[in-house]
Parts: structure tokens; C-alpha cells; sequence
């Protein structure tokens, strides 16, 4: 068996928290001031997932402007830098609406980029 530190975000206590692992599975966990915890240790130990928020080019032809993007929900950690390679390749040229998907599937996720602000041209 090991201990493995980890901060509970799923509340606003952020536990720190000690999940006890014996064979890749979460046995026991101390910290936590609300059952969430228990949740969000086992999740986090079986396969972490972040929201990623970056910024996408939008070419105007005049200058480039920078448009904030966000993953439409949480995607795994292992594939961060595959989605960010998809987020810097890809160049708008038109104008964006807050929520528009811009990258459909990143990385295999099934999880869509979307423009986190509106920005005309």
C-alpha cells in the first residue's frame, strides 16, 4: 500500500487530502471534510481531468488578435499538450461567438474547444 497527497478542488475547503492506494485502487481517504472528497480522490487517481483554457489566433487580415478558448468540459491530463498542439495549430479567420466550438473533438476526447469571449472582426 502507498499514501498519495492530492488538493480536493471540488468545493471550496480544498481538502488536502491522503488517499491510500493498494493495487491502483483507492482503499481509504483522510482530509476530506465532505463526502466529494472521496469522490474526487478516486477519480483523480484513476484519471485526472482539468479544464484547459488557452488563447486561439484569429487573423483579420490587418493584425492577429488573440481569442481566449476553453475545453467545453474537463479532458484528461495525459492528452493536455496533444489538445494544446490542436489549439496552436489551428488559425480563425472569421469572426467568434462566446460559446461557438472551434475544434470538435480535441485529442480524441470527444470534449469540444470553445471561444470563451466574443470577438468580431
Amino acid at each position: 500500500m502507498k499514501k498519495v497527497k492530492m488538493s480536493c478542488t471540488t468545493c471550496p475547503n480544498s481538502c488536502e487530502l491522503l488517499a491510500t492506494v493498494d493495487n491502483d485502487q483507492v482503499v481509504a481517504v483522510e482530509g476530506n471534510l465532505c463526502k466529494r472528497g472521496v469522490d474526487f480522490a478516486e477519480n483523480e487517481w484513476r484519471c485526472p481531468v482539468r479544464t484547459l483554457t488557452s488563447t486561439m489566433i484569429l487573423d483579420t487580415g490587418a493584425k492577429a488578435v488573440l481569442v481566449p478558448v476553453r475545453s467545453a468540459k474537463p479532458i484528461p491530463k495525459a492528452v493536455m499538450q496533444e489538445a494544446m498542439a490542436a489549439i496552436q495549430a489551428k488559425h480563425l479567420h472569421h469572426p467568434v461567438k462566446i460559446g461557438e466550438a472551434l475544434i470538435d473533438n480535441v485529442a480524441g476526447t470527444g470534449v469540444a474547444i470553445v471561444a470563451a469571449k466574443t470577438v468580431r472582426m
